[in-house]
């Protein structure tokens, strides 16, 4: 076995052992297994310990006692000759001398001398002397050696100094075992050489094995996983060696202190491309995705890129009032809404406090305003309590699309990214709560190019809002029992700005109000229009139901006609109940006193909600649809809701289905016995023929 010198440099230090001042049994095994006759020498010559081919020249030149220095074995000169390279090696510079050198008695005895450093234990100082005696006496007594004349040439005992690292060369006659118990030993550790046998004995071919163990001893690193700095044992095949008499196959063991856990490196790796807190990808591994995706564009032309940047809405008031536990939360929930919206083939990021990004290919813009919209609905249904509160979050949405087919110069993932962000600054103008989206052109990847401007919130013009209805199917009797109103804008920029976009708008720069009046005006002409029962349905800002004058105005025009109360129904977002429960308790009593119908729209079940329902005059809820889809799937779901629809029945409130898209779910909630249901299996938004003119004047 062969070791390189850097072992004996410090390994006192990285050990940890007691100091003491006696020579190991580890350290007299190695000198025996030296293929030459060596000794260990203290500094003033004297031998602390020879192996047996040096107890055998010993005898053959007549030395019966074991001599108990250098001095007293080696003739004058060839002492004065040792004292350099002894002098050399225990200032911690191997040193090695050529040359005829006898014993005292005359007899020679070898003709090279190597000196390595190699300090025992505590304070015990020494160096390992090998006398090189190929061309004199035999290594094992009279006569002449056994050995075999080797199969390849060995490693030079020189050039084992010049490598970077620790190694130690086994010649292939050591046990597995044997290996085992010397590089521990070597190292410095404590542990059971058990798994360190298995690695040395499953060496096959030329496939090295690579081992990590804790620096120091094992009493030291007990919390093994948790230990930073490690030992890295590689041990490689070395068949270009000599091979050992018994046929034993050499192998060499790389060794390297202070390297780094590597399940922590891959974990830092790791984590270094995701957000600690939600787990979602940061900006630096959303870009990289981000490049990849616009690779795969520009080889498939068929399919678009929708980039999403989300900020959103509010978010400081989460944490204000719930404390950051609540924001960390309210986080959470975010990112696993935008998990599971953009699904397998998206890829959803954190990259802000309260900002998140999003890609998905998309067919179309369509497509792509179709699924921020599902963003937006997602957080829509968000609810998180934190002791009486109940908090919700919402989003401005910016998109920037391309289209597949589209030539695009210096495509840039940042610039694409920066497109999108901007767009979503355009919709917190509107007052957030937005969509808006932004058609990518050959010029905005050029050095200065801008995305068109918006108009400032509260600049829609007259001609830009108009009315649309969305049949409502009475299940039981299977025919239309109403239609709810729904706001929509028009025009040009009908496609760019989302109807949560305008009226978010509306409803942060005060005129919602306005806008509710003008659609309770065309909403009762069209009731005292038309002979039919048929409900009318519209939805009320949180705004205009604590607005007097919006009050005002819903009394005078019932007084004249006060049959038409009963075609009117006022339904009330939920996310405004859980904000503003006495003002909405309030306009309710009101406008049922005034004999209108009543309604909580996208009721999820929520218990504040639940538990002001024995007091609070409401005929329907109208549930979230995140309760009704995918229920004809799901059994347990189906369990939930049907439970749901008893309790509302108990306490005499009917209940709506909303965003029903099949026979079978319809089947299902007439089997859950819900009253009633609303969705594109029943009929899509149309514009309403008896709403008019659009909205008369500028908005302001």
């Amino acid at each position: 076995m062969q070791v390189s010198h850097r072992f004996v440099g410090g390994r006192g230090k990285r050990s940890g052992r007691t100091k003491n001042n006696t020579i190991s049994v580890f350290h007299i095994s190695l000198l025996e297994v030296l293929p030459h006759a060596a000794a260990y020498v203290a500094q003033d010559g004297r031998i602390l310990a020879l192996n047996k081919h040096m107890k055998a020249a010993c005898d053959t030149a007549g030395v019966s006692d074991s001599p108990r220095g250098l001095g007293e074995l080696l003739s004058a000169a060839g002492w004065k000759r040792c004292e350099p390279v002894l002098s050399a090696a225990f200032s911690g510079v191997p040193a090695e001398v050529r040359g005829r050198i006898t014993f005292r008695s005359g007899a020679p005895f070898c003709r090279h001398v190597m000196c390595t450093s190699l300090p025992l234990a505590g304070d015990l100082q020494a160096v390992l002397v090998q006398f090189d005696m190929a061309e004199t006496v035999p290594a094992t007594g009279a006569g002449p050696s056994r050995r075999a004349p080797p199969k390849r040439p060995a490693l030079p005992a020189e050039l084992l100094e010049h490598f970077p690292d620790d190694i130690v060369i086994f010649d292939g006659c050591e046990s597995a075992e044997e290996k085992a118990v010397m590089l521990l030993e070597l190292i410095g550790s404590d542990r059971e050489a058990g798994f360190l046998i298995e690695a040395i004995a499953g060496l096959e071919g030329d496939a090295p094995q690579t081992l990590y163990l804790p620096e120091g001893s094992g009493l030291e690193t007990a919390g093994y996983a948790a230990v930073r700095q490690m030992c890295e044992i590689r041990l490689v095949p070395t068949p270009s060696l000599q091979e050992a008499e018994n046929g034993g196959r050499p192998a060499m063991a790389i060794i390297r202190h202070n390297v780094d856990c590597p399940h922590e490196v891959a974990e830092n790796r790791r984590l270094a491309y995701l957000d600690p807190l939600t787990g979602l990808e940061n900006r630096r591994a959303f870009t990289k995705v981000l490049e990849r995706e616009l690779k795969r564009l520009a080889a498939d032309t068929e399919t678009g890129l929708a980039v999403f940047y989300i900020d959103l809405d509010e978010f400081k008031k989460v944490n204000d009032l719930g404390g950051h536990d609540a924001g960390d939360d309210m986080l959470l929930r975010v990112a696993a809404c935008l998990r599971l919206t953009l699904g397998e083939f998206g890829t959803a990021a954190r990259i802000g406090g309260d900002e998140f990004a999003g890609m998905l290919p998309a067919a179309n813009k369509e497509a792509a305003l179709d699924v921020a919209e599902r963003i937006l609905d997602g957080f829509d249904r968000i609810r998180l309590e934190v002791g009486e509160r109940v908090f919700t979050i919402g989003g401005s949405v910016g998109i920037a699309f391309v289209e597949g087919a589209m030539p695009l110069k210096q495509l840039d993932a940042s610039v694409l990214l920066g497109l999108a962000d901007r767009a979503c600054l355009r919709g917190k103008r509107f007052g957030g709560q937005s969509v808006q989206l932004h058609a990518v052109q050959s010029n905005d990847c050029a050095e200065g190019g801008e995305v068109a401007a918006l108009p400032e919130p509260g600049s829609f013009r007259g001609n830009e809002l108009t009315l649309y209805t969305m049949p409502i199917m009475c299940l039981k009797k299977n025919r239309i029992c109403g239609s709810e109103v729904l706001l929509r804008l028009q025009g040009e920029r009908a496609h760019e700005l989302s109807s949560r976009a305008w009226i978010s708008a509306a409803e942060r720069s005060g005129f919602i109000a306005q806008v509710d009046a003008w659609t309770l005006d065309k909403v009762l002409d069209a009731a005292d229009k038309n002979p039919s029962r048929v409900t009318l349905t519209m939805n009320v800002s949180a705004e205009s139901a604590r607005d007097p004058l919006f009050r005002d105005g819903l009394s005078q025009r019932l007084s004249v006609n006060p049959l038409l109360a009963a075609k009117l129904c006022l339904e009330i977002a939920e996310k405004d109940f859980l904000r503003e429960p006495a003002t909405v308790e309030s306009f309710f009593k009101f406008v049922s006193g005034l004999g209108c119908q009543t309604a909580i729209d996208d009721f999820a079940g929520h218990w504040p909600v639940l538990s002001r329902l024995t007091g609070l005059r409401v005929e329907w809820l109208k549930l979230d649809p995140g309760l009704t889809q995918q229920v004809a799937d799901e059994p347990a779901k189906a369990a939930i809701l049907n439970g749901l629809v008893r309790a509302a029945h108990e306490l005499g409130i009917k209940v709506v289905a909303k965003h029903v898209e099949s026979a079978e779910e319809a089947d299902l909630l007439r089997e859950l016995d819900i009253e009633a249901a609303q969705g594109f299996h029943f009929g899509r938004p149309e514009p309403w023929p008896d709403a008019g003119a659009p909205f008369g004047r500028p908005v302001k």
